[in-house]
């Protein structure tokens, strides 16, 4: 490792022999300086692959509801591969929906040559382990330890503290988290942070040393920020995008304010703020694609438009009181910040209890299933880092208080002061849901400050008096350490069975009707189970910081050499985070995501009777309740509901005010099967398969496709209820909601249309009408990309019984063709694809010009005589 310059003070036969870094005394001292960097880099690489290696080499997997849903449309990726299209519409939920909209985390796994570059890098690692689901998300991580260590190094010019700040960072325990219960595309975001934020200090540096005649240096550095930019873009994670810009920008200005305050010259700030703006930009244009459909498919969906049933102004008091209720399901609480010194302080989340899995979670939010520990002694040493150099560094400030409003900003409704002025004045804020994801600014934050307590540590061992000071107030630190052993040892059981039992899941329980008796009995079990590993986690936690805290100590006083020091604290945080993180390290057997996607009977009976699976939908219910899941897809059943949280506005106003037990509906959504847990006796409904499931037919499905009669103008929330009352024959009378003044002719009996074929982006029938007739078509209205052509010719499409299609057929016989050619894509792609040649090229220049200054640079003759 690179050797600092010591002065003569510091290299005094008078100083503890812990400065004497030169000692060959452990195996580090072993590996030249030129190899440490990728050794370092490989020891990051083998401690993630052993921590996952159940996943990589044991063929386990992650099978939460996040990840099923992901492979669900294993089968339409493939499909849209087969036939050579980047898949922008998916049929097979909700009556079909904007794929950018229901698989932004999906899509990137696609050929999308506007990211070319990122996807060809991507995919060409993805072979190390071909077709390992789990390696396709490790790589992150990898990825993600790298940059971190890349970071670290930089700023600390330390290779040790490096690679300290790379491990504490990977195992984070909601970092950890992300790949078990599937949220890949926050992954991808985390992954980029310490690569984005690294060229931001370097851009910084640049600007502020005395070489800054290269133009094509920061050209450079540049184009390098904003491909990562890109890539951190690419995720479509809009809240942890807006989070980590939120971090990067209150730097810049927080520099940018004390230089103003110092006067000590802004403009390499103001030129640092310039080229991130400029970067931010251009990523935002290489992703322009994406980020133009989501947002116009904003304007149509549920977190864009109001409901239709917010009619009056105490329903819009009322749904402004739900939105923010559902924005803040998942507020953190004051109380819960203890879970960063003890994890199980308020249930942990899942855990093993005597061979089952059971969610201890008794705190504020709906439900967790891991605390917000990202590790106590990496807190120990960042509030070393802080006490040392809150005064003298902008950035430990700057990540001190942005650490600190974060926090504020997690408690959303439970302290509301910071989060409401934003939820109520920032655009696009009050879209955001689960306060609680903030955090990740805290975790990565505590990280550099971690950094900053270790390097503090070594400055302090090199200066005598620094050295005496910390010896002789060490004695305090360490009686303040010993008090979770303390409090462990005189216990505190009733305090803590009493906080379980006036928590807020007691409320939830007795809010749901269960008897009291009963949830006394289920809370006093969890108190039992969460009060015996908080005591454990105490005793435990007690030992590493004293363990931490000792080995600092020691380094100090010259007992400890430099070099087993970090080793040290290497092992310890590993020990303190592994610890953690293996208790909640869910796998699960392949076969158990294979059993979830091999055809159950119900499924096999269906596709067995059916020749055209595009020609009719289902439901699939629950005790009478729509399940929420998309693995029907898999085997291309086209079903009314699925899962997704941000749904079309007018689907979600049918399922509001109709519900989807409704025969109308059914008929309205040509759903010709309902898949069901329980029996029905029902004149609709006709029983034709009893296996692990019943399976319904029901008797007036009707199909995609038919003409119809006449039509009536009513208001949505009219033609609603008419829907919900079952009110009129679909095939009698269309509903619109405005008068478009056609002329419509009933059909006779020889009018018929039928749906020749059907992909992921076009719709073909053949028709014959008898007249000028109105043809409805049962997929929803979505005007922003769907067109309809009548023997290649544009016909006009109307929104029709609220949230579907019709067209005007005239007489005769005709080719009918729906295709969905949403422009403010293509025009995105466009601009996307322009901006990656741009890049490109600026690449290509600012490379070749550094090249040529290099070469052209006089070299001068050496006069040293020394």
């Amino acid at each position: 490792m690179a050797k600092s310059k010591s002065t003569k003070k510091e290299t005094s036969s008078k100083q503890p022999a812990a400065r004497k870094e030169a000692s060959r005394s452990f195996i580090f001292d072993l590996i030249p300086d030129k190899y440490q960097m990728p050794v370092f880099l490989g020891i990051i690489l083998i401690l993630t692959l052993i921590f996952f290696n159940a996943g990589l080499f044991g063929g386990k997997v992650f099978s939460s509801a996040d990840n099923i849903a992901s492979n669900s449309f294993t089968t339409y990726l493939n499909d849209a591969k087969k036939d050579g299209i980047f898949p922008l519409w998916v049929p097979y939920i909700f009556c079909g929906m904007p794929s950018f909209a229901a698989l932004i985390p999906h899509l990137e796994r696609m050929y999308d040559y506007s990211q070319a570059l990122w996807v060809f890098i991507r995919d060409a690692l993805y072979f190390i382990f071909p077709g390992n689901n789990v390696w396709a998300i490790v790589l992150f991580y990898i990825i993600f330890g790298f940059a971190f260590y890349f970071l670290a190094d930089y700023k600390f010019k330390n290779k040790l503290i490096a690679l300290y700040c790379a491990l504490a960072a990977v195992f984070i325990t909601p970092i950890i988290q992300m790949i078990i219960v599937g949220h890949n595309s926050k992954l991808i975001a985390v992954m980029m942070f310490p690569l984005i934020f690294l060229f931001i200090l370097k851009t910084y540096d640049y600007f502020r040393s005395e070489d800054k005649k290269n133009i094509f240096k920061p050209m450079l550095f540049l184009v390098v920020l904003t491909f990562f930019i890109h890539v951190q873009m690419s995720s479509n994670h809009i809240q942890m995008l807006f989070y980590f810009n939120v971090m990067y920008g209150f730097y810049l200005l927080y520099e940018l304010a004390a230089n103003l305050i110092k006067k000590t010259g802004v403009s390499p700030i103001l030129k640092t703020i310039a080229v991130f703006i400029i970067a931010t930009a251009l990523s935002a244009l290489m992703n322009a694609d994406s980020y133009m459909s989501t947002r116009e498919y904003s304007k149509y969906s549920t977190r864009g438009v109001p409901a239709i049933v917010n009619q009056t102004e105490a329903q819009q008091n009322k749904s402004k009181d739900s939105d923010y209720e559902y924005a803040t399901n998942w507020s953190f609480s004051p109380g819960e910040v203890m879970t960063f010194f003890i994890p199980s302080w308020e249930g942990f989340g899942d855990i093993e209890y005597k061979g089952q899995r059971l969610n201890t979670y008794w705190g504020q939010m709906p439900f967790t299933t891991s605390p917000m520990y990202f590790g106590v002694l990496t807190m120990l040493l960042a509030f070393i880092g802080i006490y040392y150099n809150f005064r003298k560094s902008i950035l430990v400030q700057s990540l001190v208080v942005i650490s600190f409003l974060s926090l504020i900003l997690s408690f959303g409704r439970t302290f509301p002061m910071l989060y409401d002025i934003l939820y109520y004045n920032l655009p696009y804020f009050s879209s955001f849901r689960a306060p609680v994801m903030i955090h990740i600014i805290i975790n990565v934050a505590f990280v550099i400050l971690a950094g900053y307590g270790i390097k503090s540590i070594i400055d302090t061992a090199k200066d005598k008096n620094a050295s005496v000071r910390f010896i002789k107030n060490a004695k305090y630190v360490f009686s303040i350490l010993f008090l979770p052993i303390i409090f462990g040892i005189i216990g505190f059981k009733g305090f803590y069975t009493d906080s379980v039992m006036s928590s807020t899941l007691a409320q939830k329980l007795a809010s749901s009707g269960y008897p009291s008796q009963q949830i006394t009995q289920y809370l006093d079990q969890v108190a039992e189970i969460t009060y015996s590993n908080v005591k454990s986690e105490m005793f435990l936690i007690g030992i590493l910081l004293l363990l931490t805290y000792g080995l600092i100590y020691l380094f100090v006083k010259g007992k400890v050499q430099y070099k087993q020091f970090i080793p040290g604290l290497m092992i310890l945080v590993l020990f303190d985070l592994w610890y953690i993180d293996f208790k909640t390290l869910h796998w699960d057997k392949k076969t158990d995501m294979e059993t979830v996607f091999k055809a159950p009977d119900y499924v096999d009976w269906i596709l067995k009777n059916e020749k055209n699976t595009y020609d009719f939908r289902v439901l699939n219910l629950n005790k009478s309740v729509p399940v929420r899941e998309n693995t029907l897809a898999y085997w291309r059943l086209e079903n009314i509901y699925g899962y997704q949280g941000a749904k079309l506005r007018i689907y979600q106003d049918m399922d509001d005010v109709d519900g989807l037990f409704n025969p109308t509906v059914w008929n309205l959504t040509s759903t010709k099967y309902i898949i069901s847990d329980q029996p029905y006796k029902d004149s609709i409904l006709a029983p034709v398969f009893k296996g692990s499931k019943y399976v319904f037919q029901n008797r007036y499905y009707s199909p995609k496709a038919y003409f119809v009669k006449s039509y009536k103008t009513a208001s949505g929330i009219d033609i609603l209820n008419n829907i919900k009352d079952n009110n009129f024959d679909p095939h009698e009378t269309a509903f619109f909601e405005k008068d478009p003044g056609l002329n419509i002719n009933p059909p006779d009996s020889t009018a018929n249309v039928r749906i020749t074929s059907f992909g992921i982006h076009d719709i073909t029938l053949d028709a014959n009408a008898s007249g000028n007739n109105l043809m409805f078509l049962s997929e929803v209205y979505y005007p922003a990309g769907w067109k309809a052509y009548i023997d290649g010719n544009p016909a006009e499409i109307y929104k029709t019984n609220y949230l579907f299609r019709s067209i005007v057929v005239p007489k005769g016989k005709h080719k009918i063709e729906f295709k969905f050619e949403p422009e403010t894509f293509y025009t995105g792609k466009k601009i996307a694809i322009g901006t990656n040649i741009l890049l490109i090229l600026l690449f290509i220049v600012s490379i070749g010009g550094i090249y040529t200054k290099k070469k052209n640079k006089p070299i001068t003759e050496n006069t040293d005589n020394h």
